[in-house]
């Protein structure tokens, strides 16, 4: 069996060994290549012995050799390179840092395209993806699905689980829009959810520091010049010096109504991908907290990784207005238990919250927000009432046990990318073996 993976960093390209391993204790001829985005995930490969391509900076200089050659697309208006809308392909990368050059991204992609169609010539017989939303990933499943080639995305889930899934992840999902049969009897998927949820989780992989600490030196030395590829530049951060002045859950009125809000990372493809209504966490903060009923406060939960690093707008409002509260409870659950409502854009704390029987009112597009287990945002004129409504909202739990079952039974695989005893990347490998069978 062949198969083309494409990296981002050390811990993918560890966990794609892992398939291989395990594929290859039946099938020696088994050939595994690593594409990655990043040096980490390159040299993770190189030093395991694994083919390996260091693919952005290989087509970023390929784009420089090459720019003249490419000047007459680059000066269309709309233009197209072997049927790819090159602006709608650098799309998420223009969302996610607006201060990168089109011509650069427009380059870079036209050098993916040449890259990814040079790959499959002689097609793979599976191609397997991380996610579904960067550059090189979105060309390479347009390629494959053209070329007839099976690509499966991977991606981490909730409870720690790996999708698995052939049409994409997050929104993209086989899952999303799934419809529960209430008629089913749910006495046996409740226990068998249960299980699942409290199973007692593997250890995490003592993870070399060394792999990504490189990426980070790199990109330090050369973020200013023109050594860097377009679509490794992310956008900076900068860290709110006076958010430890805001106001704390504490304070909160017991006899209010409390909504809970959901913060995720802001260059997260859940939000430049998925999220209709908004394209940043202040105009969420801003129409949130302008539709809330009377007598309610708003209680903020920043992403753990990305705490006091939202925009200085988004904290400014917060500490201007009443009635609006930074979580600063270490755990989830904590504030869970203080709130009425929750609202998320798309985010899998959504499902979690759902779980522990919390009303939850979803503003973009999700795996789980068209199931009937949750109150989605169709449009935007109808937040006000959803607001409203969310508070009394409550989901038939039958619906929710049969949702969960599918979603733990056939859509996710128990285990991390990052466990030590990769049981993910082994399940995965039983499955492409089915499918190699099955041909």
């Amino acid at each position: 069996m062949e198969v083309l993976c494409i990296s981002y960093y050390d811990k993918f390209s560890r966990f794609f060994i892992g398939i291989e391993k395990e594929l290859k204790k039946t099938d020696p001829s088994t050939q595994f290549e690593i594409l990655s985005l990043y040096p980490s995930g390159y040299f993770y490969s190189l030093f395991r012995g694994v083919t390996s391509t260091l693919a952005s900076f290989k087509c970023w200089l390929s784009a420089h050799i090459n720019r003249k050659k490419y000047a007459s697309i680059l000066s269309q208006k709309k233009p197209v390179y072997k049927e790819f809308d090159l602006d709608k392909l650098i799309d998420y990368q223009i969302k996610l840092n607006k201060n990168i050059k089109r011509e650069s991204l427009l380059l870079q992609a036209i050098e993916y395209i040449n890259f990814i169609d040079k790959k499959t010539t002689t097609s793979p017989d599976v191609i397997l993806l991380i996610g579904d939303s960067r550059l090189l990933i979105d060309i390479t499943k347009i390629i494959a699905k053209r070329k007839g080639i099976k690509t499966y995305f991977v991606e981490q889930g909730p409870y720690n689980t790996t999708f698995f899934d052939t049409k994409g992840v997050n929104a993209n999902s086989s899952i999303t829009g799934y419809q529960p049969d209430i008629t089913e009897n749910r006495s046996f998927k409740k226990e068998k959810i249960n299980q699942f949820i409290n199973r007692v989780k593997d250890k995490k992989y003592n993870r070399l520091p060394f792999y990504r600490g490189f990426d980070h030196i790199l990109e330090f030395l050369i973020q200013h010049t023109v050594l860097l590829p377009p679509d490794l530049k992310n956008p900076a951060t900068k860290t709110y010096k006076k958010a430890h002045l805001l106001k704390d859950l504490k304070l909160v009125e017991k006899e209010k109504n409390v909504f809970l809000l959901i913060c995720q990372v802001p260059f997260d493809v859940n939000l430049t991908h998925h999220s209709p209504f908004y394209s940043s966490h202040t105009q969420i903060l801003k129409d949130v907290y302008t539709h809330l009923p009377e007598d309610s406060v708003l209680i903020v939960r920043e992403h753990p990784l990305y705490k006091k690093k939202y925009a200085k707008e988004f904290y400014e409002f917060i500490s201007t207005q009443p009635d609006i509260y930074i979580d600063t409870n270490k755990s989830f659950y904590e504030v869970l238990e203080k709130t009425h409502a929750v609202i998320v854009n798309n985010s899998t704390v959504g499902l979690e919250a759902i779980i522990k029987g919390k009303p939850v009112l979803a503003l973009g597009n999700s795996y789980y927000d068209r199931s009937g287990i949750c109150l989605k945002l169709q449009h935007k004129n109808e937040l006000k009432e959803l607001l409203k409504e969310v508070l009394h909202f409550s989901a038939e739990e039958n619906k929710i046990d049969i949702y969960l079952y599918e979603l733990f039974t056939n859509h996710l695989i128990k285990g991390h990318i990052i466990d030590e005893n990769l049981n993910a990347a082994k399940q995965i490998a039983h499955k492409l073996k089915t499918l190699t069978l099955s041909k």
